[in-house]
């Protein structure tokens, strides 16, 4: 799904896949847009709106998360999958000398002021730095998403499955919620809050007084992701059954906008001037193995 309009209305757009899609990100320079899913599934959206399959040949690994940066992309996923891309998306390399094979990898960042600058966190405390290599922390909980401040340097939080957040800086470790958490915004300086989403409609944000603040839920249906389409104003979390949630007030307020599909949604991503991205399951994605594409309609 597509929005060119800050989320007042949504296109449906043909994935070219019957994979569920897992993570979403776009180029803010480019507006070139990459998803990454099951089964190796890699799609890229170009210039004129159409999305193409660019998954390497032979390659199987379900894929969870994708990040955008100067020079580069990246995905990463089940146990300790790892890929790069330096033209745009186009072809993909799988790197094969990133020796964490049996670790599932939940989410890549770039440091958007440095090229070649990554951090990929995972499963039962898994937190791999470019520069630092392994990073030792106390927590084996999984560590599902990263966060931090577009144009100045690393993400600043490690978040959580259980509810808290990794603070890189000093080490810590402190509570956001008591719900198991999915997804956290990127931030830019000048109003734009971190907002983190979980289960059962749960959404927090971070306050200037460095607290968090959790907003009452206005639905029950778990929430996987949270973006901002325009940058310090609105925001956008998707979730189960086809569940969309719009703030135009830096998450102070939501908004739930029916946009008339059953499928749950897994990620969404804006590029902060009104224009995002939204992917999720395909019902009948469970049947890729016993149908063709031309056997199977949406």
């Amino acid at each position: 799904m597509y929005t060119s309009d800050a989320g007042e209305s949504w296109v449906r757009e043909d994935s070219k896949t019957l994979f569920c899609l897992n993570d979403v990100a776009i180029s803010i320079i480019t507006g070139i847009a990459i998803s990454v899913g099951d089964n190796g599934t890699i799609l890229r959206r170009g210039e004129d709106g159409t999305w193409a399959d660019v998954s390497p040949e032979g390659f199987t690994s379900d894929l969870y998360s994708v990040a955008v940066g100067v020079s580069g992309m990246m995905a990463c996923g089940a146990d300790g999958a790892l890929l790069s891309s330096f033209d745009g998306g186009t072809s993909w390399r799988v790197l094969d000398n990133f020796q964490h094979s049996g670790t599932d990898l939940y989410s890549v960042n770039f440091d958007p002021t440095h090229p070649n600058s990554f951090l990929i966190a995972g499963e039962n405390g898994f937190i791999y730095s470019s520069e630092d290599g392994l990073i030792e922390t106390e927590s084996s909980s999984d560590y599902v998403a990263s966060c931090g401040t577009l144009c100045n340097g690393f993400p600043d939080l490690i978040i959580e499955r259980d509810g808290r957040a990794y603070r890189i800086e000093s080490k810590d470790c402190f509570i956001i919620s008591t719900a198991i958490l999915a997804g956290a915004t990127e931030i830019v300086t000048g109003g734009s809050r971190y907002t983190v989403v979980g289960e059962r409609g749960s959404i927090c944000r971070l306050l200037p007084q460095n607290e968090w603040e959790c907003i009452p839920p206005i639905t029950t249906q778990n929430l996987n992701d949270v973006a901002y389409i325009m940058w310090g104003q609105t925001l956008c979390a998707v979730g189960e059954n086809g569940t969309i949630l719009i703030s135009e007030d830096n998450g102070l307020t939501w908004e739930i906008s029916n946009m008339g599909t059953p499928r749950d949604l897994n990620a969404v991503a804006g590029n902060g001037a009104g224009v995002a991205c939204i992917v999720g399951s395909s019902v009948v994605s469970g049947m890729v193995n016993f149908f063709s594409t031309s056997e199977v309609s949406d």
